[in-house]
């Protein structure tokens, strides 16, 4: 059986995907275990990765792509003992998610209930687990507490404000002024962040609930001081993106932000990180990145997300899935990620034959 994944050679544009054919399956080794994959990511994340500016990763050329993967162990190399050929797991992968078949470390993996669709389970791993640590782990939210949300309509906040909505979480979300309708259907005020004005609706706000327990920061399009004199006493600014340069950069007409630009967002990702390490500062501001957390908190990787896939199966939950892509379709979701047409989340399909219709054909497809 031949293995199907996504591949660059070189870092840059979604020209650069291609699938490449591996003859022969993976064999997993000691303490391994071999997943068949169901699917996997399809992520802004990915394209920072894919152009070489994700920020707290060392990329080695070719890699396969695919920060995540929801599938089915179909192969056990010697010592795992927990788990078993046909046992449905999850894992973050940060790279190599996008392949029918991959081998991972058998105690990174996190069970997927029996019952849930592998394409509405695949979101919760990256940007669900991202905004409940963000919320509930840095923060400290609790019901009642209102929350900020910038970057609203994307993945990850989309994925905070349906969580602020199941947990009773009051929360303002700040996107686009075409977003309006996504974030004020999970229950959240609206902020555009492109419409007259926006700075000061946004300080009266703040005023209103007393400042935010909580912010999260998925866009970092504000100067850094406004956005934390909005916090209340004892509140704290968990910064997790760097949407807002690639936004600027593709209204400007460019492929990705200049080197101006990128020096910004180098400077600003360094900003937070010293902030966050200062003393007395630590309870205020941090960057939070999903795998240095997971490699500090094993434990809570594991329990975060069983809770989340609890939930999808309780109803309480629900994430915003706007298409289905197969292999052969990547590149067209990466143009669509990278031009900003992307509300909440994009899913690859790995059980998707290749050359397969997609026109409202695949499972979870949304209009």
């Amino acid at each position: 059986m031949a293995v199907r994944r996504l591949e660059i050679g070189a870092f840059g544009g979604p020209e650069l995907i291609r699938v490449v054919e591996d003859a022969a399956l993976p064999a997993p080794g000691p303490g391994e275990v071999r997943i068949r994959v169901e699917a996997s990511s399809l992520v802004f994340t990915d394209m920072l990765i894919r152009r070489n500016l994700y920020p707290v990763l060392k990329l080695r050329l070719p890699l396969t792509l695919g920060y995540d993967l929801v599938g089915r162990i179909d192969g056990v190399g010697p010592g795992v003992t927990r788990w078993r050929i046909g046992d449905r797991v999850a894992d973050l992968s940060q790279t190599g998610g996008n392949a029918t078949h991959v081998v991972r470390p058998a105690a990174t993996l996190v069970p997927v209930p029996p019952g849930l669709e592998a394409t509405r389970a695949e979101p919760l791993i990256l940007s669900y687990l991202t905004a409940y640590q963000a919320l509930f782990r840095e923060a400290e939210a609790k019901p009642g507490d209102p929350v900020l949300i910038y970057g609203a309509s994307g993945a990850v906040g989309l994925a905070a404000l349906d969580l602020c909505r199941a947990f009773g979480l009051p929360a303002v979300g700040v996107a686009s002024a075409r977003r309006e309708p996504a974030v004020t259907g999970l229950g959240a005020a609206f902020v555009a962040y492109d419409a007259a004005g926006a700075a000061a609706t946004l300080d009266r706000l703040s005023r209103e609930h007393g400042g935010f327990k909580a912010i999260v920061d998925a866009a970092r399009g504000e100067a850094l001081s406004s956005v934390l004199a909005r916090l209340a006493p004892g509140g704290r600014l968990v910064a997790l993106g760097f949407s807002a340069p690639f936004r600027d950069a593709h209204q400007a007409g460019k492929a990705q932000p200049g080197l101006v630009a990128r020096l910004g967002f180098a400077v600003d990702f360094l900003r937070i990180q010293w902030l966050a390490r200062r003393a007395g500062a630590s309870r205020r501001i941090t960057f939070y990145d999903i795998s240095g957390r997971r490699t500090r908190h094993p434990q809570e990787f594991q329990d975060d997300l069983s809770t989340l896939f609890a939930l999808l199966e309780a109803g309480r939950i629900e994430p915003r899935i706007q298409r289905v892509f197969g292999l052969d379709e990547a590149a067209e979701a990466h143009r669509l990620i990278e031009a900003g047409q992307v509300e909440g989340r994009l899913v690859l399909d790995l059980a998707a034959p290749i050359g397969r219709d997609a026109e409202g054909t695949r499972a979870g497809t949304a209009p």
